[in-house]
């Protein structure tokens, strides 16, 4: 940094006093350049110099996120392509349709899928749609079940309702989108499988959820 530092101080004496080092050139170069031009040469190259330095240490001093997550794109059977994250459920999903490995096989989307007591789908749930429809265009054989969970909170009739109405809710979606309704079968657990502990927010939230099960590919 101190190096840079000292080449900037230089770089900018140059640039502001180009006459004082047009002096100090040796007498034969005058054979092909007048002072005047000289000055401007140097004036010119200064600018530039500085210029590139002053860029050089503004880039440095941006700070790239190490821990931004970078989407990347799978190339399906049909020819579409998937923008997906790494370790996401799109990820993991496209890689399994694409193996050998058999049926049944279970998937747990993630995030934040519904509120509490609410069987309609958070804005980060329908926006894991797009993709999933996609894979199931492109693998025409495969055959889902929908599993609804809810959190702990209430009684376990109530819970065993909303997980349904859940499950439901995640199927209309890709209905809507143009799955047939005859390759997805739901179901409701309710309270029964957890995921995370009910004793906290983070925790309910995250067993209030979608369950996507693989039962023919």
């Amino acid at each position: 940094m101190a190096a840079n530092r000292k080449a900037l101080v230089s770089c900018r004496a140059l640039r502001d006093s180009p006459r004082s080092w047009c002096r100090d050139l040796p007498g034969d170069r005058w054979m092909l350049l007048n002072r005047r031009t000289c000055c401007v040469v140097i004036g010119l190259l200064a600018l530039g110099a500085c210029g590139l330095r002053d860029a050089q240490e503004n880039a440095a001093s941006v700070e790239v996120p190490t821990n931004q997550v970078r989407s990347h794109f799978i190339g399906l059977p049909n020819g579409a392509t998937i923008a997906v994250e790494p370790g996401s459920v799109g990820e993991q999903l496209a890689n399994y349709l694409a193996s050998r490995d058999p049926a049944p096989r279970s998937f747990e989307i993630g995030g934040k899928q519904f509120d509490d007591w609410s069987a309609t789908a958070t804005p980060a749930t329908r926006a894991m749609v797009p993709e999933l429809v996609e894979l199931l265009k492109s693998y025409p054989d495969v055959r889902l079940r929908l599993v609804g969970h809810s959190d702990g909170a209430g009684d376990a009739k109530a819970n065993q309702k909303i997980s349904e109405d859940r499950a439901i809710t995640a199927k209309q979606m890709l209905v809507e989108a143009g799955i047939s309704e005859d390759r997805i079968e739901t179901e409701g657990r309710g309270m029964s499988q957890p995921i995370a502990d009910n004793a906290n927010v983070e925790g309910r939230a995250r067993n209030r959820r979608i369950e996507l099960i693989v039962i023919e590919k």
